[in-house]
């Protein structure tokens, strides 16, 4: 397994970058619906959000 970013860019320059393990840069886009909501968990603090995907403008996968 590697270890990929992907990166959520919204209106107004806001990003939320989120550390996911695939075996490749499709199976970690893959693992983001294509439509609904996105939750995800905040190690450090414990903290869940969750994102709604139709107001996300676009998503960048990086491997790290």
């Amino acid at each position: 397994m590697k270890t990929f970013q992907v990166e959520f860019f919204f209106d107004h320059g806001n990003t939320i970058v989120h550390t996911v393990k695939a075996i490749d840069k499709e199976s970690a886009i893959s693992q983001v619906p294509s439509n609904g909501t996105y939750e995800l968990t905040d190690e450090a603090n414990g903290k869940i959000y969750r994102i709604t995907i139709n107001l996300v403008k676009y998503i960048v996968v990086t491997e790290t």
